[in-house]
């Protein structure tokens, strides 16, 4: 289940809408005990070229910031080979990370970003884990201030020592960069929740990136023409949308796509991290089926409320597009109002829904909810609800799944999940 974006976000193939909402006012941030920052990189240097890098990006090889002038010229060092414990298909070892984009050789794609789409700052990055491509102007990083302001120009200064926390405008090229290491900060925090473990029993013949075959590739475009005649072209789908999320079937790669028309760094910062967030759910593992809508979204607004609450990122079916307000004001006491009133369905309800679109406005806000006080009940339990959800028996349904992995994980029946949840939205969420 993949969605789209006129409203949207998810999974494997069915489109569903997104939609980039200023929903919501300032609330505090909710707080979960995620991965430590990243020291900066180390890299050598002679003058201002990298001699060591591990990344391959469009403008730092035109400004001669590393010593390669394309991608295919650090093959080895951005491919990896990954080995079997015993043969696959009559083999021990595959070749992963070759150099595709959405299911093509990535020069089909990027010939035409960086000239017939006429982006204007079209740049691409490559590393272990990330394809980046970007085309969005620089940004004030003070307009308004946000919390990791500080760690991000230092981590950005690993690569371009001109950065400094004296910093006040980022350009195109190094925004670049901060969004690849935003991407890198959402992976840490969700592998530090899952506690995974690439050596661990159940990666032994899955794709590298966290259990896919092909890097989670990354799409920021300037407008939405843009954003959308691009999927409309390699994808075939309406170019109405803001954006969408998605799995190749063939290269088994996650793919996010996005814009930034009219809207700031820290909202856009909130979608993003929304769309990679939930990709690393949905990959973790394998993408094999579609996980609970519930969870994903859920999980997807508990990572971009982290950043801020104020910007939130709905999705919804294609060509569909929310009928209320819902969620303009701070989210917890119009969900409290919600409980209190018994005008939210019951999860065993939601936790049956097949399709992201088939979840309301005001029940984004309910899902969140309720991950989250699954993630504060006990985050070790909720990484091993997320591994269990990832261990799909043969024959057995979604919703059956759902009732083991909260078996397993926290002793919960659903009917017990949703009667403790609403209990602690009662006495903690405050009153309008």
């Amino acid at each position: 289940m993949r969605h789209a974006v006129i409203a949207a976000l998810v999974g494997c193939a069915s489109v569903a809408a997104a939609q980039q909402v200023k929903r919501g006012a300032v609330e505090p941030v909710d707080v979960y005990r995620m991965a430590e920052p990243a020291p900066p990189a180390k890299y050598e240097r002679e003058g201002k070229t990298i001699t060591n890098p591990d990344f391959f990006c469009t403008e730092c090889a035109k400004d001669k910031r590393i010593p390669y002038q394309a991608r295919e010229e650090m093959k080895d060092i951005l491919e990896t080979v990954k080995r079997f414990p015993a043969d696959v298909e009559g083999e021990r070892e595959m070749r992963c990370g070759a150099f595709r984009l959405l299911e093509h050789d990535a020069g089909e794609i990027l010939k035409p970003l960086f000239g017939e789409f006429k982006e204007e700052k079209a740049i691409f990055i490559e590393d272990g884990f990330f394809r980046l491509f970007a085309d969005f102007d620089g940004f004030h990083t003070k307009k308004p201030i946000y919390p990791r302001r500080t760690v991000e120009l230092e981590q950005l200064a690993a690569i371009l020592p001109h950065v400094s926390d004296k910093t006040i405008v980022l350009d195109a090229h190094e925004r670049a960069h901060l969004y690849l290491l935003r991407a890198h900060r959402v992976r840490r925090d969700f592998e530090s929740v899952v506690k995974h473990d690439p050596k661990a029993p159940y990666m032994d013949f899955l794709g590298p990136y966290n259990g896919v075959k092909q890097k989670h590739e990354i799409f920021i475009f300037s407008k939405q023409s843009q954003a959308g005649r691009f999927m409309k072209t390699f994808l075939g789908h309406s170019d109405q949308l803001d954006g969408e999320c998605w799995h190749t079937l063939g290269d088994d790669s996650m793919v996010a796509i996005m814009h930034c028309e009219g809207i700031t760094d820290v909202w856009l910062n909130n979608t993003f991290t929304h769309r990679v967030a939930s990709n690393m759910l949905e990959g973790f593992r394998g993408y094999q089926y579609d996980l609970p809508p519930w969870i994903v979204i859920g999980f997807g607004h508990v990572m971009e409320r982290r950043e801020r609450t104020d910007y939130n990122t709905f999705f919804f079916g294609e060509g569909k597009r929310p009928t209320d307000e819902w969620g303009r004001n701070k989210w917890k006491p119009a969900i409290r109002k919600l409980v209190a009133a018994g005008k939210v369905r019951p999860l065993a309800e939601i936790a049956a829904l097949p399709h992201v679109n088939d979840l309301t406005a005001e029940e984004h806000g309910i899902v969140w909810s309720q991950v989250s006080y699954l993630m504060q009940l006990d985050l070790e339990k909720f990484g091993r609800f997320v591994h269990v959800l990832k261990e799909k028996k043969q024959g057995e349904s979604i919703y059956n799944l759902e009732v083991r992995a909260l078996d397993e994980a926290y002793g919960l029946s659903i009917a017990k999940l949703d009667e403790a949840w609403r209990e602690w939205v009662l006495k903690t969420y405050p009153a309008l």
